[in-house]
Formats: C-alpha cells, sequence, structure tokens
C-alpha cells in the first residue's frame, strides 16, 4: 500500500471520472451501495434543505460550484485518512478506477448521494411531519483539514456554488 503522502497524490490526480468510480467502489466495499440505492431523496431535495438550513452561509464567498470529481476526491481523501483499513480501501479502489481494463460500471447515483451515504455519521437527511428534508451536518473541530474540504464541497455542490 503506498503511504498516506502518496495516496493522496494519487486521489489528487484522479480525472473526473475515475475519481467517481473510485468513490462508488468505496462506499460499494463498505456495504453501503444497496442504503446508497434506496435513499428516498435526490440532490434537488437536499439542495432545498441546505438552502432551509442557510448552509450556503458557510461557504468561502465566489467559489465555484465543486465538481461530481472534485467533491469524490474530497470524500476519498478524507475516508482515507481515517484509518489503516480506510486507507487501504481507498488504494485498491483508485487502482481499480485507474485500471485501463474494459468494464461497465453499473452505478448510477448522483456523487452527492454516496457522499453523503459514507459520511453517515457525520451527515443526517431526515423528513419532517410536513413531509419536507432537512440536512445536518454534525460539526466536530474542524482541525481535520480533510473533512473540512469535503463539507465544502458538498455545500458548494448543493447550493451550486453560492
Amino acid at each position: 500500500m503506498p503511504s498516506q503522502g502518496q495516496l493522496e497524490l494519487d486521489v489528487r490526480a484522479l480525472s473526473e471520472d475515475s475519481a467517481v468510480r473510485a468513490l462508488a467502489v468505496v462506499v460499494e466495499e463498505r456495504g453501503l451501495l444497496a442504503e446508497a440505492s434506496r435513499c428516498p431523496w435526490d440532490d434537488a431535495e437536499l439542495s432545498r434543505a441546505v438552502a432551509a438550513g442557510d448552509l450556503a452561509a458557510y461557504l468561502p464567498p465566489g467559489r465555484p460550484e465543486a465538481t461530481d470529481g472534485e467533491l469524490a476526491r474530497a470524500a476519498l481523501e478524507y475516508v482515507a485518512s481515517l484509518d489503516e483499513d480506510m486507507a487501504s480501501t481507498v488504494a485498491e479502489a483508485v487502482e481499480y478506477a485507474r485500471s485501463p481494463m474494459e468494464r461497465v460500471d453499473p452505478v448510477s447515483l448522483s456523487v452527492t448521494v454516496l457522499v453523503v451515504v459514507l459520511l453517515q455519521t457525520e451527515v443526517a437527511v431526515k423528513r419532517d411531519t410536513r413531509g419536507r428534508w432537512s440536512f445536518t451536518l454534525h460539526k466536530r473541530a474542524m482541525r481535520d483539514a480533510a473533512l473540512g474540504r469535503v463539507f465544502t464541497a458538498l455545500l458548494s455542490r448543493l447550493t451550486g456554488g453560492k
């Protein structure tokens, strides 16, 4: 397995498509793909929930909307930093995503859904009795720069960079 520093470089070097593919592999390896496919909300509902919660105020002004690849790379970097097992899973996913063989990837879920499901201990999405969705970030000390990058990219994606 590559060093943590090399793994970060490998993740950052992934193309947009390869980063999304690697993220899907990590979600699948963690046994969360079925849960992700059953999510009762979509990106539009999450965007409305973020707007209602005024979470966009946490974004730096003038930052463009994060791409799917940027969000996927930020999530991969964060989960790789959690422990050695996750780092190994991410390293294998990166190798798989970069491999030149022909394959059909059956994942058709949005990157936002994959990230929220993967970070379910950090993000909560709930529906109230009136049918409105809420989006809650379980804020920890933001000393963890990798987690901060994931949250910034996620909020940017959900708010259109606003």
